[in-house]
């Protein structure tokens, strides 16, 4: 048995396989917990405004958001306000400053909204109104006016499984209920690219599916 090891590895080293198989197996083990944990905060940006089915890409079928063909598309001015709205409020969210101003209470600066989505998308986002939307985000040339919203039960990813094919990082794992971890309704396969955000590491999204258990 020993001797038969021994020709199988000697003819592996022969091939240039040996490697091969051992840079395989230490590519889908390179992921640390802690990379785990910052890929489902990536992630998570995503899911706790609802894009759980998105590809970014200018086609495909019908049952995923289409981001990215249009850079002032609906769904990426949408992800750049609420981003902002659930984290930064403080900062970058304040009250419309027109008295009983028609579009909506609230307001964002429009180079805020395009940076989120240069953030985490990689689009170059082309600032507009977008009316025929509920709620309707309304784009006067520098701020975009819009209505709070509360209350909906929000969802979380976390990673459990994560591998590099080239430049891209395929993961999977559990949406769950940010008021109680132990529901899991859905699980969720993503992709993304690795990048530099303000010197950085993180990663810029390019699809994600999420499927009913």
């Amino acid at each position: 048995m020993k001797n038969s090891v021994k020709k199988v590895l000697l003819f592996c080293l022969a091939m240039g396989l040996c490697s091969a198989l051992y840079a395989a197996g230490a590519q889908a083990a390179d992921f640390s917990q802690a990379q785990l944990k910052q890929m489902s905060t990536f992630l998570s940006n995503f899911t706790e405004l609802g894009f759980r089915d998105f590809d970014v890409k200018k086609d495909g079928n019908d049952d995923v958001l289409h981001l990215g063909g249009d850079p002032s598309a609906p769904d990426l001015i949408r992800f750049g306000i609420w981003h902002n709205y659930v984290n930064n409020y403080k900062s970058r969210i304040k009250p419309c400053p027109t008295k009983g101003c028609k579009y909506g209470s609230l307001v964002i600066d429009g180079k805020y909204v395009a940076e989120s989505v240069k953030k985490y998308f990689g689009i170059n986002l082309k600032n507009a109104s977008v009316e025929q939307s509920d709620p309707p985000y309304h784009f006067d040339g520098s701020l975009y006016h819009f209505e709070g919203a509360d209350g909906e039960a929000v969802y979380y990813a976390e990673v459990k499984k994560a591998t590099q094919d080239g430049d891209v990082v395929r993961m999977t794992g559990d949406l769950y209920n940010a008021e109680d971890k132990n529901d899991r309704p859905d699980t969720f396969e993503a992709t993304a690219r690795p990048c530099k955000w303000n010197g950085k590491d993180t990663w810029m999204i390019l699809s994600m599916k999420t499927t009913q258990r």
